[in-house]
């Protein structure tokens, strides 16, 4: 056994049909973690199942929409019908849609508010009453973006990852002293389709991270490693947020 080691554990993670959400749920089924594979898309989930069980993990599909309340209170009840526990909820599923402030359309920006931020904020209500109950020392982590941080002219996105900066402190406050510790990682440029050229001259480092970069970041806040980490967005971007006009005018680029 490692510091890293997840055995014994079950995570849910949201949004991990796909991208960054589904190389959390193989690798920390890699590092013996049960996984509840929480997601919209019926097929990317099975897709992701099929790739846990042929690394020889667990895994069960839920099929939720994280922005309705009573699909995430029956993700919870599902959970810990199969597994009995629930260590570590991932808060991955997010959306975004075009349009600035003068042209957003209403429904859109409230879907990306609901589905980003107020579907977690009571989905993570829900599983940390269930781990007090239990005294589970759990680990709650959301996916965060650089552009909680670095504007990017999609002003329901931005709002919304930022929003899940401040909770992110504010919970961690709360529920420190019941060991439950609340973390985000804020991801920049990750290739999420797999693609072979991850080339990328916006990025200081030359090019695009991985969802294996984000599950890396997110096993080690979850292990013993991190067990005194909290309150904190780790970001994993390849430099991207330190990047400045002047820096790409040395470089030449602008």
């Amino acid at each position: 056994m490692t510091e890293n080691d997840l055995s014994s554990k079950v995570a849910i993670v949201t949004g991990s049909a796909s991208g960054i959400g589904r190389g959390v749920a193989v690798e920390m089924a890699k590092a013996g973690a049960k996984i509840v594979i929480a997601d919209i898309n019926n097929k990317g989930a099975e897709e992701t199942h099929e790739l846990i069980t042929q690394v020889g993990g667990d895994s069960k599909v839920v099929i939720t929409d994280v922005s309705n309340h009573q699909q995430n209170t029956a993700l919870v009840n599902e959970a810990l019908a199969i597994y009995g526990q629930i260590d570590i909820l991932i808060n991955n599923a997010g959306i975004n849609t075009e349009g600035g402030i003068l042209d957003i359309n209403r429904d859109e920006a409230i879907s990306v508010l609901q589905t980003n931020f107020i579907g977690p904020f009571f989905l993570t209500q829900r599983v940390v009453q269930e781990m007090k109950s239990r005294n589970i020392k759990g680990c709650i982590l959301f996916t965060s973006s650089v552009h909680g941080q670095v504007t990017q002219l999609h002003p329901a996105y931005t709002s919304s990852k930022a929003a899940i900066e401040m909770f992110v402190k504010d919970i961690a406050l709360e529920l420190a002293p019941f060991g439950i510790r609340v973390n985000a990682v804020a991801p920049g440029a990750i290739a999420v389709r797999g693609e072979a050229d991850r080339s990328n001259k916006h990025v200081p480092m030359g090019y695009s991270g991985t969802p294996e970069d984000i599950a890396n970041a997110m096993i080690f806040l979850a292990s013993d490693k991190g067990s005194y980490i909290t309150g904190q967005s780790l970001t994993v971007d390849g430099g991207f947020s330190l990047a400045h006009t002047w820096y790409w005018l040395k470089k030449g680029i602008l």
